[in-house]
């Protein structure tokens, strides 16, 4: 029963995304020829990667795993709710993403015993995991460090990167939900990291004094971040005007072999 409600769910919610504006794509003709892209370790000298999260270093929208966090929580009536928000969410995200993304994080969060969701974001992480993608999963392996700033929740985005990419959890940020007497409260206590946010924390992190910066990203919205960056690669195809300056590498499958022993 609980598999068929998740799939009900995902059919009608996955539309809406922090990430979930269409690529815009050029057409055949107009595309530019794209140039190999040189992995993180076969670059001179030491590379610090920064990426984005939710389709770009995993291949999936945060929205699915924002809905397996509910139905791990048994937040019926939340999930119940949810194409109602998704139909209102949709169209909004068009207008403003970081509103749309407060809103969504508002409903699903606010309330939730903070411990209980600690644990299942823990749960979580071989799904998150299962779901890495090349080329930025590659090179965060191959970087001598590695920075991860997505509009994600914190809270679940630290525990799979530390554990299967060893990244640290003070390189990775995400969006800061409150807590109050051992709850969150639905709000953050920042700014969602999309636009020119990202290029503030990319600012404020290692990277900022790494000899060299090669970032990853998915959307127009990470073009700011990526020109921030010594390289910028794109792993979607976007029209040559929101590209800016960044390279073209498509998102391929990744090779599960590649992550530590140790995880």
């Amino acid at each position: 029963m609980r598999g068929l409600l998740l799939s009900a769910l995902l059919g009608s919610a996955l539309a809406f995304s922090p990430a979930a504006i269409p690529h815009a794509v050029r057409p055949t003709s107009q595309r530019l020829a794209v140039a190999p892209i040189i992995a993180a370790a076969a670059t001179s000298g030491p590379v610090t990667v920064v990426t984005d999260m939710d389709e770009t270093l995993i291949s999936s929208k945060s929205t699915g795993y924002v809905i397996n966090f509910l139905v791990k929580y048994r937040a019926v009536f939340r999930l119940l709710l949810l194409p109602l928000l998704s139909a209102t969410l949709i169209p909004l995200s068009k207008v403003s993403r970081s509103l749309a993304v407060k809103i969504m994080y508002w409903f699903a969060f606010r309330g939730v015993r903070v411990e209980k969701a600690k644990q299942i974001a823990a749960d979580l992480s071989e799904r998150y995991a299962s779901d890495l993608q090349d080329p930025a999963a590659s090179a965060v392996l191959a970087a001598e460090s590695a920075v991860i700033i997505t509009a994600s929740p914190t809270f679940m985005a630290r525990p799979w990167l530390e554990k299967y990419l060893k990244v640290p959890a003070s390189n990775v940020y995400g969006a800061d939900l409150v807590e109050r007497n051992g709850r969150f409260t639905g709000r953050l206590s920042g700014a969602i990291p999309i636009g020119e946010a990202k290029v503030t924390l990319l600012k404020g992190s290692v990277a900022a004094s790494a000899s060299r910066t090669v970032g990853y990203g998915d959307h127009p919205t990470d073009v700011p971040f990526l020109e921030a960056c010594d390289r910028g690669v794109l792993v979607h195809e976007l029209s040559a005007e929101d590209a800016g300056s960044c390279e073209y590498e498509p998102a391929s499958p990744f090779d599960a072999s590649k992550l530590p022993a140790s995880s």
